[in-house]
C-alpha cells in the first residue's frame, strides 16, 4: 500500500508531472514510478523523469472524448473505469 500528500492547499508538496499524449495507446509507453519511458518516448528528453503516483495523463484520443489517467504505484489507470 502506498499513498502520498500531493498539496497542501494550493502549494504543491511533491513534484506531481502532467503529461499530454494523442492517443490511449501512448500511455502505456509512459514513464512510471519504477520504469522508464519507452517506446516512442524512450529517447525523448523530457520523457526523463520518475513520475510520482497522483502524476496526470491528458489524452487527445483522437476523435473520441479526452480521457484522463492518474498514475497508482500499479501503473496508469483510467480515471473512467
Amino acid at each position: 500500500m502506498a499513498g502520498i500528500l500531493t498539496k497542501i492547499g494550493e502549494i504543491p508538496n511533491v513534484g506531481v508531472c502532467e503529461f499530454v499524449v494523442d492517443t490511449v495507446t501512448e500511455v502505456e509507453y509512459l514513464p512510471t514510478t519504477t520504469s522508464k519511458a519507452t517506446g516512442t518516448f524512450a529517447n525523448d528528453p523530457s520523457m526523463n523523469v520518475v513520475p510520482t503516483i497522483g502524476s496526470k495523463c491528458i489524452v487527445g484520443n483522437e476523435s473520441d472524448p479526452i480521457k484522463v489517467y492518474m498514475l497508482f504505484t500499479s501503473g496508469w489507470k483510467d480515471l473512467d473505469e
